[in-house]
């Protein structure tokens, strides 16, 4: 038998105790109440804010137009060659900046750098020319998401003089096609990214990838917050109507895994596409040098071979345009989602 102590002092002590057991008791009620209320709030703010994308999301993607993607094409094509060693490449520059302009982007700019480059035997030194529109971001403006894609173009050597001629309809009007139509929208519409946006065609990259290397060169001197890039390039072939069997090859780098995922997730969700990744080309095109700077990038790239491909044959007419429209959703999409 174990001996039990008794009297006032006792009795108040077990009283004490008692009470003490019990404010902790509602404490602990308190604390697992409010901790209830912080997850549903979260809950409930984060699912918010995924509807609200969602309808952002469907809102400027269902304004994407392939009439429009391909005015912009044949608006591109009509220049005749966008060879970037020829005497048109910078008025082929200020024509795309113009466009930018009239569809709001009053402080679109034309960031230059300088080349050395042999071509035919011929050693070129000079001016090459970037175009950049800016969307600023309304929370974090120091922090950037790119869209870019190549304006230049060129021809194989034997199917004629890239110096005078060369349309580069798929390759690559369609990929600056995407970009100048996903500005349009987002402008149109009033969309403020919470993140700044930077629509860039970039120059020379026929010539080794040297306009993309050159902006995300300075990026990366500079310090700069990049998000993301993603890269459009020849993005309009694709040869059958059924659009079960439409693909999208979406390349990525060692960095940017979980981006294609997230790729992958939005293609799935707003776009007919099927998407496979085979990275075999992810070294060929503007999305390259971001991933060699340490920023994530994706390529995305129609999965049908183009038999046009630097040939004069690379036309508007070779081109399906609801094709590209479903490619362009994809980076809307991410943007979207990223801001």
């Amino acid at each position: 038998m174990r001996f039990r102590p008794t009297g006032p002092y006792y009795q108040s002590q077990t009283n004490e105790f008692e009470t003490m057991k019990n404010n902790r008791s509602i404490m602990f009620l308190f604390f697992l109440s409010g901790l209830t209320l912080f997850i549903t709030t979260c809950t409930k703010d984060e699912d918010s804010e995924k509807v609200r994308k969602e309808a952002i999301t469907n809102k400027l993607n269902d304004e994407i137009s392939s009439d429009t993607l391909e005015s912009l094409v044949t608006w591109m094509q009509g220049m005749g060659t966008r060879f970037a060693l020829s005497d048109k490449h910078r008025d082929v520059a200020l024509k795309i900046k113009k466009r930018f302009i009239m569809m709001g982007y009053a402080d679109a700019r034309i960031d230059s750098f300088m080349i050395n480059k042999l071509y035919g035997n011929v050693n070129y030194q000079q001016w090459q020319y970037n175009v950049v529109a800016t969307l600023e971001g309304s929370t974090n403006p120091d922090s950037v998401c790119i869209l870019g894609g190549h304006y230049d173009n060129m021809l194989k050597s034997g199917t004629g003089d890239p110096f005078t001629s060369g349309y580069g309809a798929n390759d690559n009007a369609s990929g600056v096609a995407a970009g100048l139509e996903i500005a349009r929208v987002m402008k149109k519409n009033n969309y403020s990214p919470r993140n700044t946006i930077k629509f860039i065609a970039f120059g020379a990259e026929e010539l080794g990838l040297l306009g993309s290397y050159d902006f995300s060169g300075k990026s990366k001197l500079n310090s700069e917050k990049i998000k993301m890039m993603l890269n459009n390039d020849m993005i309009a072939y694709e040869p059958t109507s059924d659009k079960t069997n439409w693909y999208v090859d979406i390349m990525d780098y060692d960095n940017s895994h979980n981006l294609r995922y997230k790729a992958e997730d939005i293609t799935r969700k707003y776009t007919v596409l099927n998407h496979v990744n085979v990275n075999t080309y992810n070294k060929q095109s503007d999305s390259y040098p971001y991933s060699v700077n340490g920023f994530m990038a994706l390529f995305f790239f129609a999965n049908a071979s183009d038999p046009n491909y630097h040939t004069p044959n690379d036309i508007v007419d070779n081109c399906n345009f609801e094709y590209c429209r479903e490619i362009a959703k994809i980076s809307c999409a991410l943007l979207v989602d990223n801001n």
